[in-house]
């Protein structure tokens, strides 16, 4: 008899609505992330590690369950979020990662996205700190922003930087092949 108020606990647990979809390295994500207003469903996530370090755990949030490619061409709304789990990391560091990044992903677009990448990756000068929490929202039509704990910090027009600044994670050359599929859900 003692496997009925197991079963139901097991009942509510599977039926409370729990406001968070994972934890992934002690850091919870959300089942859904509204950022200036638009609603934004957990997709997946994964960590980012270089050199057999943890570096940040990188999630997709996104309205349409579309593939990487469609996803990129900025035609629905999607957020990509950063959460420092490193003291390794500095402004320095996460300023080079994002150049390395947009270097692989803008390929032969790289000389004319040059103004609005240095737009982007200045807003990473100030000091970059264990639990901290990065925000790329990208929403059609509106310029690509980025918020630091709940601060925006730059807005970037233009639908070329919104594809290569997603295609940091998510393109055909992105940072970590695993950390991509582990984003997509996949």
């Amino acid at each position: 008899m003692q496997k009925m108020p197991l079963l139901s606990l097991c009942f509510s647990l599977a039926f409370s609505g729990a406001a968070w979809s994972a934890t992934l390295a002690d850091v919870e994500l959300a089942d859904n992330l509204t950022l200036n207003g638009v609603e934004l469903p957990y997709r997946g996530a994964g960590i980012r590690s270089k050199f057999f370090m943890d570096l940040y755990v990188s999630s997709l949030y996104n309205q349409d369950n579309l593939p990487a490619g469609e996803l990129m061409e900025g035609h629905t709304a999607t957020a990509i979020q950063l959460d420092i789990i490193s003291s390794m990391i500095t402004s320095e560091k996460m300023t080079a990662s994002m150049e390395d990044g947009f270097a692989r992903s803008a390929g032969q677009h790289l000389p004319e996205l040059k103004e609005q990448i240095a737009r982007f990756t200045q807003a990473f000068s100030a000091p970059v700190t264990e639990g901290d929490r990065f925000q790329i929202l990208s929403i059609p039509g509106q310029p690509v922003t980025l918020i630091k704990n709940g601060e925006q910090l730059v807005a970037v027009e233009g639908e070329l930087f919104r594809s290569v600044l997603l295609g940091i994670w998510l393109g055909d050359k992105p940072l970590d092949d695993d950390l991509k599929e582990e984003m997509l859900g996949l």
